[in-house]
């Protein structure tokens, strides 16, 4: 970061590939603002410079997780369901409901 700077670095993690650690990214980012990193430039690194370039694809939207889409566990996704026996969740108006 001191060296090449925030504009082209990101922070990434790959938690599907083998062995890792869900919290590298912002364990990374903890470790940059203790040794004095800018916060701006840790925010740039570990969240906005990947939400940028991923975003290019159109497939990819910061409003996905933001604004998520509601939540009703009573509908099923191509005919099945994960519940298990468990009640489903519905949430309306971000207020979880169980039924």
């Amino acid at each position: 970061m001191r060296r090449f700077g925030s504009e082209r670095i990101i922070v990434d993690s790959s938690a599907d590939w083998g062995i890792s650690d869900p919290l590298a990214v912002p364990k990374t980012a903890n470790l940059m603002l203790r040794k004095g990193i800018d916060p701006v430039d840790v925010k740039k690194v570990s969240y906005q410079n990947a939400v940028d370039a991923y975003s290019q694809s159109g497939q990819f939207n910061e409003s996905d997780w933001l604004e998520p889409d509601s939540i009703d566990q009573r509908e099923l996704f191509e005919g099945n369901s994960v519940l298990r026996g468990q009640k489903p969740v519905v949430e309306s108006d971000s207020e979880m409901v169980q039924n």
